[in-house]
């Protein structure tokens, strides 16, 4: 069933939009329901593996996203709102089976929950029931119009203002329509809120914020999502209010009240329905981007 995907993808040279779904060739009908102003892409990845996601006419992500195994099995599922990974996305098996559930804001993961059955499985078995490395990462073609129009309108900067034409909101997308980068913050008056850096959608790099009167609030560094080293927060007037150590986004040491990434191991993997619309179209900065800051929101 998987060589019979593939091979009707790479015959056909492009691919047709119907009602809000994706037909390649006829025979294949998207599975993924989009939120309205929005339309799905599709590709298909060697050995036949498949991904769904959402896009705005602009071509930035937004909505759902869908990756499925060689045999049609739903792999992953989450959404993006703006082009960052949003919302809950839940991780199965090849057999569908739950085994990780993670809850994303803004580009960073802060909460994750695996079952507990996973730490006893082989290596043997968890390649068994996992994806095929040439099933996901290479990717063997694609609607060459999805990646055109990508290319042409997902890219490229990305700016909101304040009606008073100060910037609110300044950064780049890239080709995939995700953010990337670092994204600029400012305050009404045109101070400079957060600066927080993105690589597909997700953060990465350092990642700072500052009070209203300008003083610094926070300041850190993620990985993959999730805070990495070590992180400082200053009240207004200078003082430092915390210092934390994380580890893969799990703090190691530090005083104040703990937060970041939070880990657990439950046979429960599916975890709350993500509520968020995603047809804003807008970038939003009232996302806390450093919750343990205490520095003004930019609205």
């Amino acid at each position: 069933m998987a060589k019979m995907r593939f091979a009707a993808v790479t015959i056909v040279a492009a691919a047709v939009v119907v009602s809000g779904a994706t037909v390649v060739g006829g025979c294949a009908v998207g599975r993924t329901t989009c939120p309205l102003g929005t339309s799905l892409a599709r590709r298909i990845y060697s050995g036949g593996a498949e991904a769904e996601y959402c896009r705005r006419p602009d071509g930035v992500r937004q909505g759902a996203e869908t990756r499925y195994y060689e045999s049609g099995v739903e792999h992953v599922a989450g959404e993006y709102v703006d082009g960052t990974q949003s919302g809950i996305w839940r991780y199965r098996f090849s057999n569908g089976r739950n085994w990780c559930a993670e809850r994303w804001d803004d580009g960073a993961l802060v909460a994750k929950t695996v079952d507990p059955a996973v730490a006893q499985m082989s290596q043997a078995q968890l390649e068994a029931l996992g994806p095929t490395t040439s099933g996901i990462i290479k990717l063997t073609s694609h609607d060459p119009r999805t990646y055109r129009d990508a290319r042409e309108s997902g890219g490229g900067n990305f700016v909101d203002r304040y009606p008073s034409g100060r910037p609110r909101v300044a950064g780049d997308y890239d080709a995939e329509g995700l953010r990337t980068g670092v994204w600029r913050f400012w305050y009404e008056d045109g101070r400079l809120a957060r600066e927080v850096e993105y690589v597909a959608g997700i953060r990465e790099r350092a990642a700072r914020e500052w009070h209203p009167n300008g003083a610094p609030a926070a300041e850190g560094f993620y990985v993959g999502g999730e805070r990495e080293g070590r992180w400082r927060w200053w009240d207004a007037k200078g003082g430092v209010a915390r210092e934390a150590v994380y580890s893969g986004g799990a703090r190691v040491s530090g005083t104040g009240t703990s937060t970041g990434t939070s880990t657990s191991t439950s046979t429960r993997t599916e975890g709350p329905q993500s509520t968020s619309t995603g047809n804003s179209g807008r970038a939003e900065p009232e996302g806390d981007p450093m919750p343990e800051g205490a520095a003004g929101k930019v609205k």
